[in-house]
């Protein structure tokens, strides 16, 4: 297969992929977040840093309880808002289907090709 076509069709799959309204969903839920959730984030990455600078100490700080239910806390209202749900459960989806089509791709190389790395959305 001439190599400018597998450009093309690479790049067709990626205006595909990138167009479509699950995408479009998510960067959208992704700018919302940074908005809505700011508080709660910056909640999160404080007791995050306050949990994991405890952690290092183990038991023998005399704190680490406390932080570690901050951070459990914090993660929880963050994790539970409705737009965090919903931006994660796309993420999931949008995941499966860059697998999947990774996988059908390798499948119609050859059975023998190993692709051990999956495509991370970010």
């Amino acid at each position: 297969m001439d190599e400018l076509l597998l450009y093309d069709l690479a790049e067709e799959y990626a205006d595909k992929f990138i167009s479509s309204v699950q995408f479009e969903r998510f960067l959208e839920l992704g700018k919302l977040i940074k908005v809505e959730l700011a508080k709660l984030i910056v909640s999160f990455k404080n007791a995050e840093a306050l949990y994991l600078e405890a952690k290092e100490y183990g038991k023998y700080h005399p704190d680490l309880k406390k932080y570690t239910e901050n951070f459990v806390n914090a993660k929880t209202k963050l994790y539970s808002h409705p737009l965090m749900i919903e931006y994660k459960e796309l993420e999931f989806k949008l995941q499966n289907i860059l697998n999947n089509d990774m996988n059908d791709l390798k499948k119609s190389i050859s059975n023998k090709l190993e692709i051990t790395k999956n495509i991370v959305l970010d």
